[in-house]
C-alpha cells in the first residue's frame, strides 16, 4: 500500500543533490531506520535524513510530517527514486515541491565581523557547558581538575592537544590530531567525530583560514568514521551546521545571557552526548 508524506523543509543542499538526480531513476537506498529518522544514501555517496519535526532542521535533513508512522514498515537496503516532485522509498511517496528551503549555512561572513563582540560571551559558554554537561560526555576536557581515567578521554586529550598545535599552523599535528579522534567512541555519530564537528565551527568563526582548515581536517576523518557520521563532518567543513546551532551562533553574537543559556541547553539535547561532545570541540579549540 503507498503512503503520501509532506516535506515541510529540505536543507539546501539536500534539495541541490536531488535535483541532479534524473527522474524516475534509482537513486539510492536506505541506510538505516531509527523512530525518529530514516537515513538514505544515494548511489552517488550523499547522505538525506528523512526525519520527524521534532528533529528540525540540519544539514542532510528533509523534515517530513507526522514522519513516525512512516518509518515502520521501511528497512535497510529498500530502494530510493525521484520522480515528479517525490522521492520515492519503497512504498513511501515523500512530497518536495512544497518544502521550504533551509540554509545551514549561518551568515559565517556577518559572524565573523562580530567574533570581538562574541569573544567575551565564550566564557559564559564554557561555564554553563561545565555546569550542564552530561555524565561521559568530553567536556570533561574543559575542567581544570581533569585526570582522565577513561581510555576514550585520555585518548581525546592528546588528540585534541594535538588538534589544538595544528590549529596554531602545524599541519603534521593537525592531521595527528584529527585521526586519532576520527571514529572515537561508540555510536552512529562518535564522541571523537562531534568533538571535530565543534572544532570546525570554531574554525569558521574565528580561524584565519577555515575553508583550508577544515578541508584538512575531513580529509582523515572521513574515511575513518561510519557513512552517517562522515557525512556530518563533510557538512560541519562546509560550514554547516543543524538549527540549534544557528541559534546558539545567533545568541553569542547578540550576547544575551538568557538566549545563550536557551541555546545550550537545546544543543545539549542532541543525542545522549552528541550535543555536549560538539561543544568541547567548539571551547577547546580556541
Amino acid at each position: 500500500m503507498r503512503i503520501w508524506g509532506v516535506a515541510r523543509s529540505i536543507s539546501r543542499p539536500v534539495r541541490e543533490r536531488l535535483q541532479r538526480l534524473e527522474e524516475g531513476q534509482s537513486a539510492g537506498r536506505v541506510l538505516a531506520v531509527f523512530d525518529r529518522a530514516c537515513d538514505l544514501i544515494t548511489d552517488d555517496g550523499d547522505v538525506v535524513a528523512l526525519v520527524v519535526p521534532q528533529v528540525g532542521n540540519g544539514p542532510l535533513n528533509v523534515v517530513v510530517d507526522d514522519t513516525a508512522r512512516y518509518f515502520a514498515g521501511i528497512v535497510p537496503g529498500t530502494r530510493v527514486s525521484l520522480e515528479k516532485g517525490r522521492l520515492w522509498v519503497g512504498e513511501l511517496a515523500v512530497d518536495l515541491t512544497s518544502a521550504a528551503v533551509w540554509d545551514p549555512r549561518p551568515d559565517w561572513d556577518a559572524l565573523r565581523a562580530r567574533r570581538d563582540a562574541i569573544a567575551p560571551q565564550v566564557s559564559l559558554l564554557r561555564a554553563l557547558c561545565l555546569r550542564e554537561a552530561p555524565t561521559g560526555s568530553l567536556l570533561a576536557l574543559l575542567a581544570d581538575t581533569l585526570t582522565p581515567t577513561r581510555v576514550v578521554l585520555s585518548t581525546a586529550q592528546k588528540a585534541a592537544q594535538a588538534l589544538q598545535a595544528g590549529r596554531a599552523g602545524d599541519l603534521e599535528r593537525l592531521r595527528e590530531g584529527a585521526a586519532r579522534l576520527a571514529g572515537l567512541g561508540s555510536g552512529l555519530t562518535p564522541a571523537g567525530d562531534d568533538f571535530l564537528t565543534g572544532a570546525m565551527l570554531r574554525a569558521w568563526l574565528d580561524h584565519p583560514t577555515p575553508r583550508a582548515l577544515c578541508s584538512t581536517m575531513v580529509e582523515v576523518t572521513a574515511p575513518r568514521t561510519t557513512t552517517l557520521s562522515a557525512a556530518f563532518l563533510r557538512a560541519a567543513a562546509r560550514g554547516e551546521c543543524n538549527a540549534p546551532w544557528h541559534t546558539l551562533l545567533a545568541a553569542l553574537s547578540k550576547g544575551v545571557e538568557a538566549a545563550i543559556t536557551a541555546a545550550v541547553q537545546e544543543v545539549l539535547t542532541h543525542g545522549a552526548t552528541s550535543g555536549a561532545d560538539a561543544l568541547a570541540g567548539f571551547l577547546y579549540l580556541a
